[in-house]
């Protein structure tokens, strides 16, 4: 034991002698001992539980709360699609117009593996504010992401290096930084009046997407330009085909409230059906519903995503949804059916998408109507506001009664939508048409039979 003192006691003595002559040596010592100690176990090789009790409790108070919104297709422009996202909104502000802001917590026991910050600008280029995203690794199979913050705890910003630390992803506008922060359940992340929560689990049959190479790729082309580091965009790539609802990782006591607030983003909709926290577009093979690309080589998690997605709302299945974030060009603002509150057709028509009933057709009538509907009365009606998991490769489908948003204005014209009937069977090669048409106010004032003009869309798989 005295032996083992001595020992010590010459090494310190050495130490100090070492910081004596060289006076850089202290960070160099340290480095050498840090290079020694071993590092603390990542839960990145840590066993999941048996059970789906990833979280231990919720992500916000819920007294400040007023819906969870799974948000599917409808995702703002330049977003990924599909969103595999849960949206929680919180209660009223001080206004009217102001949502109340929550601080926004962590819901389990997991590695914060990376927090992103991108800069927010208006239509001038002018900054307006930030949004945060944390990435956390729960265990090997179980990863997840709280996105959406107004704000990001200024001591976890400290812990991972301060902003400095942060690498350019695809641009001065959005960047990102490495971390390996162990955070406890309630543990502060940030605030927000209204955030994102998603989650990925590797033991789950992938969802059925169409294309799901392109939601594996790169999401950050521009990221090779900036020299960003593969470890931090690995940390910050989220996995498409294995997302889940989240709320399905709680404790079942939370699961349950939790639950309860499924809808709308004001809570005045309730989620309907089974399965109500739909938090993920589903491709449907031969048909229309599901994620299309402007381009036949683009990547679907692309940092500015060139898609649309053509999918039930998540909250009511009975209203369809043409999420088209703008890149219709045949809908233009003059199309647009103006109310009293709106300022301009540009406003309107600058929507994230456009709504519509559902018409009501068995199933048993699908497959037996004549192609473009040349004729009229119930035939016609087969393709009139068809579902689009319910449409056929070759037929031309019409779509009436648009609204933009939920409440927005009308749309004055009707949309006509036609899957590639060669390819159908192809995945990598099927194309869709699109077109908004001003000339006719319902389907049935469209000249018969349905054609595309040259202003038509062409979308790819």
């Amino acid at each position: 034991m005295y032996f083992g003192r001595l020992i010590a006691t010459l090494g310190v003595a050495a130490a100090l002698i070492g910081i004596i002559i060289a006076p850089t040596a202290p960070s160099k010592f340290a480095a050498g001992v840090a290079r020694l100690a071993p590092e603390p176990p990542t839960l990145a090789n840590a066993s999941c539980p048996t059970t789906d009790d990833i979280f231990a409790v919720a992500f916000a108070d819920v007294a400040d709360v007023v819906s969870v919104t799974p948000l599917g297709g409808v995702t703002a422009p330049g977003e990924p699609l599909p969103a595999p996202f849960i949206r929680i909104n919180t209660k009223r502000g001080a206004t009217a117009f102001d949502r109340r802001q929550t601080a926004v917590l962590a819901p389990a026991r997991a590695d914060l593996v990376a927090i992103e910050r991108q800069i927010v600008r208006d239509d001038a280029g002018e900054a307006t504010g930030q949004s945060w995203t944390a990435h956390f690794v729960a265990c090997k199979d179980v990863a997840f992401q709280i996105g959406d913050l107004d704000a990001f705890d200024t001591d976890l910003i400290r812990r991972a290096g301060g902003v400095a630390a942060f690498r350019e992803v695809s641009g001065p506008d959005h960047t990102a930084v490495r971390t390996r922060i162990r955070l406890q359940p309630g543990a502060t992340i940030g605030a927000a009046d209204g955030f994102d929560v998603a989650i990925t689990d590797q033991r789950v049959v992938a969802q059925d997407l169409v294309r799901p190479e392109r939601y594996r790729s790169n999401p950050y082309v521009e990221a090779r330009v900036y020299d960003t580091p593969p470890d931090l965009l690995k940390a910050i790539a989220f996995d498409h085909t294995k997302a889940r609802c989240p709320l399905a990782y709680l404790p079942p006591a939370l699961e349950a409230e939790w639950s309860e607030l499924l809808g709308g983003d004001f809570g005045m909709r309730k989620a309907k059906g089974e399965n109500a926290c739909r938090a993920a577009v589903i491709d449907t093979p031969g048909t229309a519903q599901g994620a299309w690309f402007t381009d036949a080589a683009n990547n679907g998690v692309a940092a500015k995503i060139s898609a649309i997605a053509l999918a039930p709302d998540a909250v009511d299945p009975r209203r369809q949804i043409l999420a088209l974030h703008g890149r219709l060009k045949s809908l233009t603002p003059s199309m647009v059916a103006l109310t009293p509150k709106q300022t301009s057709a540009r406003e309107a028509a600058s929507k994230d998408f456009l709504t519509f009933e559902a018409s009501k057709v068995s199933e048993e009538e699908a497959g037996v109507m004549l192609v473009n509907a040349t004729t009229a009365g119930d035939a016609m009606a087969a393709y009139v506001n068809r579902p689009f998991a319910r449409t056929t490769p070759g037929a031309i489908y019409c779509y009436e009664g648009l609204r933009a948003n939920f409440v927005g204005p009308r749309i004055n014209g009707v949309v006509l939508l036609q899957v590639a009937a060669d390819h159908a069977e192809d995945a990598a090669g099927a194309t869709m048409k699109m077109e908004a048409r001003d000339d006719a106010q319902s389907c049935a004032d469209l000249t018969q039979p349905w054609a595309f003009s040259d202003r038509a869309t062409t979308f790819y798989r």
